[in-house]
């Protein structure tokens, strides 16, 4: 009975626990611990990617060795709960851009269906979710499709991103985001290209304007 208390509270921590350190946080609010947000170094910093589709896009934190694990184990390791803390960190950004009284609704970054299914979870999808609910704005569930499965990003240089996700993203059901403002959450920025593409289809389908958002980036500015 011990073990299996002991392996629900991992799975799913309790509201006072830290997501990070899963030590227990007495008189601390939120899902980070005190000793955790003295390794997170916020930014909230602007990216100018200088294209036709994407307003401006941000980052909340800076790419530090702390932060990279932690996104390690979110997306790969199966510590979905992780977008909690994350969501955190992403609501701060939200606040300091004054983001949302810009927006009317949030969207994510999709998984091909194959990649959904082999990882049981989007975690830009679990952040969007977050950051919906918190700001009482729709989220667009179904609405960004992948549509071709690409080869992993991170193996490949600036041009070949950009030509890997060419085409790559439809939008569907145009009349949900048409004249719409939008939030686009994403967990990294690496060159801004997969924004930028799904930005691209979702103008091209009647929105408004979009805004992208993610935890960090790992690009040199």
């Amino acid at each position: 009975m011990g073990l299996l208390k002991s392996l629900s509270q991992f799975l799913f921590p309790e509201e006072n626990t830290c997501l990070f350190c899963m030590s227990h946080m007495e008189g601390e609010e939120g899902h980070i611990c005190n000793s955790c947000s003295t390794l997170i170094e916020f930014a909230h910093r602007e990216i100018d990617f200088h294209g036709p589709y994407l307003r401006k896009a941000y980052y909340s934190v800076i790419y530090n060795r702390f932060i990279k694990e932690n996104i390690h184990l979110f997306k790969y390791e199966g510590k979905s709960y992780l977008y909690k803390a994350f969501g955190e960190l992403l609501l701060e950004s939200i606040n300091i851009k004054g983001l949302s009284d810009k927006i009317d609704m949030v969207a994510f970054v999709p998984m091909h269906r194959r990649k959904l299914a082999q990882r049981g979870y989007n975690q830009s999808q679990l952040l969007a979710q977050y950051v919906s609910r918190k700001l009482n704005k729709p989220l667009l569930k179904n609405n960004i499709v992948k549509v071709k499965m690409t080869r992993e990003q991170s193996r490949l240089g600036m041009l070949e991103r950009r030509k890997n996700l060419k085409g790559s993203f439809k939008a569907v059901g145009f009349q949900d985001f048409k004249d719409k403002e939008i939030l686009l959450i994403d967990d990294i920025i690496t060159t801004g290209a997969t924004m930028e593409e799904i930005s691209k289809v979702l103008m091209e389908g009647g929105g408004k304007g979009v805004y992208g958002l993610a935890i960090t980036s790992s690009m040199k500015i």
